[in-house]
């Protein structure tokens, strides 16, 4: 198989898929030279449908696992590719619903007309129907879910009922008067209901002030297997419902905020999500690999304070960050009342630390009986950054799956990066081998094709946990700012010889 470069976290095995939500979370190290302006943290409360199981009639012979950093002249991206040569040794044919978990974002596809995650699955040579579930389409069923619950919870107590319908009518003074009836039964303990904390108090108290019904007119399902999530409108109404005025505070934490609220009614609909990436044996700590030691530590990032929490701070620079600060969008369109609702909420509201977002993967595959294919998945991902000296690119791979199965051989793992970049792995390398590497065999359209690599190689028999890979972002960052220049250079050769 062809050499890959840097490396990222996901792994292959059985899910249990009625419905599909994912997501992430844990504290690492973030360095304000100008003061924290978020200190505080806790892991949100997610639904935990989504688990892996244990696979005990197909045999995993070996897993192939590339990964190729292509020196390119825009923004860089990992190629990685995982090919699993799987045998049913059992006279049926077995069907299996594979669950892979991708940690953070995947790279669009740039030769698409449409914008949508470049993953491609394949099963004995031929392409499979996938589906990524996105952390966007996860919070929707998250949120959805626990708001049946919230309502439900509510339509069952008449008292409860009564004084969440008296905030949601109320106008003007009276509803001053409703809201602190209704702050005042939960947190005084009353006969009819255990006593709620001063701040959860105040997000139920916030939750009956927002008129749900005006953002949610059309039912809404769960994620059906086999719906393709880019082409679907149901995922994208997923992706979009019981947010309402919630926008402005954005997606992660209006999730947080109904989770933390159902978990008052019903512990089960807002299990943490740690519980399900511990499940697919990740860390729910954000972590990196040392560059010089080769030891995993906390990711380190530094970040300047002031430019977070300026009102111009676009939060998709870094998520991390949004996810730290009492985030705001002022929007013009966000009424008073609605604007005070969001202001509350943050207020009350533990930041969340979700870091590492893990999309899902979803596919099926046949297996006929006494058979043995390959099956590949491969796709393209943005490196995250470690500020840590020497600063770093680095990718995680979840390896933790592969120990739910009862046979799965070797891990044979080949990174290939570019020469003379810094590269360390969590795991010990042979000595690089050096070779050229064409566009084609790192399946890369906008790499630099002349430039040899240096390709590191290992055989992995322990498979639980995760696998980190790091590259030295100076020289990379500044091989990439070379290669970028070269059309520029050419073009004023090419001037210089017209002129002669």
């Amino acid at each position: 198989m062809r050499k890959p470069h840097v490396l990222l976290g996901f792994a292959l095995v059985l899910v249990c898929l009625p419905i599909v939500a994912n997501g992430n979370g844990g504290p690492f190290v973030i360095r304000y030279p100008s003061g924290d302006p978020a200190a505080k943290g806790v892991l949100a409360g997610l639904h935990p449908d989504l688990k892996p199981m244990r696979e005990t009639r197909l045999r995993v012979v070996k897993e192939d696992l590339q990964i190729v950093f292509p020196l390119r002249a825009i923004e860089p991206v990992t190629h990685v590719t995982a090919e699993y040569t799987i045998q049913n040794p059992t006279a049926k044919a077995i069907q299996v619903d594979f669950g892979f978990p991708i940690l953070r974002g995947i790279a669009s596809d740039p030769e698409s007309m449409f914008v949508r995650p470049d993953v491609r699955v394949k099963a004995g040579g031929q392409f499979a129907n996938c589906v990524v579930i996105s952390n966007s389409v996860i919070y929707g069923i998250i949120r959805q879910r626990a708001r049946a619950t919230i309502e439900k919870s509510i339509a069952a107590n008449k008292n409860l009922a009564h004084l969440v319908r008296k905030v949601s009518v109320a106008k003007g003074p009276a509803l001053k008067t409703a809201r602190a009836d209704l702050l005042n039964s939960l947190t005084g303990g009353w006969k009819w209901w255990k006593r709620w904390n001063a701040r959860d108090a105040a997000l139920m108290v916030e939750y009956a002030s927002i008129d749900w019904d005006k953002h949610n007119r059309e039912p809404l399902h769960g994620y059906a297997p086999g719906a393709m999530p880019w082409y679907d409108n149901q995922m994208r109404k997923l992706a979009q419902a019981n947010l309402g005025p919630l926008r402005a505070i954005g997606d992660q934490k209006a999730t947080q905020f109904l989770a933390q609220l159902a978990a008052h009614f019903d512990p089960k609909v807002a299990s943490t999500y740690e519980s399900i990436f511990t499940a697919w044996g990740g860390d729910v700590r954000e972590r990196s690999v040392d560059l010089k030691t080769g030891k995993t530590r906390p990711r380190e990032l530094t970040v300047d304070s002031k430019v977070a929490n300026s009102a111009g701070y676009d939060r998709r620079l870094d998520p991390t960050v949004y996810a730290r600060i009492d985030y705001l969008d002022h929007n013009p369109s966000l009424s008073a009342d609605d604007k005070a609702s969001c202001k509350a909420i943050l207020k009350n509201l533990p930041v969340v630390f979700t870091y590492a977002p893990m999309n899902l993967l979803h596919y099926r595959v046949k297996f006929p009986a006494k058979s043995k294919q390959v099956l590949s998945v491969s796709y393209r991902q943005y490196p995250y950054v470690d500020t840590a000296k020497p600063a770093t690119r680095q990718l995680c791979y979840v390896l933790h799956p592969a120990s739910l199965w009862k046979d799965f051989g070797p891990i044979n793992l080949e990174v290939a990066v570019p020469k003379g970049v810094a590269f360390r792995a969590s795991v010990p390398c042979r000595q690089p081998v050096f070779q050229q590497r064409s566009r084609k065999t790192h399946g890369e359209p906008y790499a630099e094709p002349s430039v040899p690599y240096a390709i590191h190689r290992t055989t992995m028999k322990n498979k639980t946990g995760e696998l980190f890979v790091a590259v030295g972002s100076g020289a990379f960052d500044a091989a990439v700012r070379k290669l970028a220049d070269q059309p520029a250079r050419l073009q004023g050769i090419q001037a210089s010889k017209s002129k002669g």
